[in-house]
């Protein structure tokens, strides 16, 4: 099931994301719709928040990319970054934050934790696009977005489009919910 996009602004930001409890059949039907959600919205990443649900996962796939053809998706559910190192710069753009590119610096490679799809403990090292992407997703259930880590002139320059963005003022190929939306519920 295609579920919509929760955006920039939308009250699911305020609330911090819980942690998951519950391993059963209605989550890995969540994990199975969210994956649908992020194909069809041309995404690589999705978290829980933003389908407006504050807890904590993640689903992630980069085979869609030229370069990354092959690799198989990622389910973190409660993931941890325990370890960081190094750092590169590369432009990013979110589902949540449709039309906003910029280029964000995030540690090259990471040490991780967590749960996986099939609700077995992991630890392991990520680098490269899936450090990127892991890690932009552990920001969303951090409450944050990529343009949280751009300069303070760079986001008092986005402040328009942020506002159009919060009205709900966005053209995009999948469904959203903006805060209008929700002052409409």
């Amino acid at each position: 099931m295609i579920m919509p996009i929760y955006l920039y602004g939308t009250d699911v930001w305020s609330h911090p994301a819980k942690k998951v409890t519950k391993f059963d059949d209605k989550l890995v039907g969540l994990i199975r719709d969210m994956f649908e959600t992020m194909d069809r919205a041309d995404g690589i990443g999705l978290a829980a928040n933003q389908v407006g649900l504050p807890i904590s996962l993640a689903v992630m796939d980069i085979s869609v990319m030229d370069d990354y053809k092959g690799e198989k998706p990622l389910v973190a559910i409660n993931p941890e970054i325990i370890e960081s190192k190094g750092e590169y710069v590369m432009e990013e753009g979110c589902l949540s934050v449709p039309g906003v590119r910029d280029e964000v610096t995030r540690a090259e490679s990471i040490r991780v934790r967590f749960t996986d799809g099939n609700f077995e403990r992991v630890e392991m090292e990520l680098s490269g696009m899936w450090a990127r992407v892991f890690q932009h997703e552990y920001d969303h259930l951090q409450q944050k977005f990529f343009i949280n880590r751009l300069s303070g002139v760079k986001r008092q320059l986005l402040k328009p489009k942020l506002s159009r963005i919060k009205r709900g003022d966005v053209q995009t190929r999948y469904p959203v919910v903006s805060s209008v939306d929700e002052g409409k519920r």
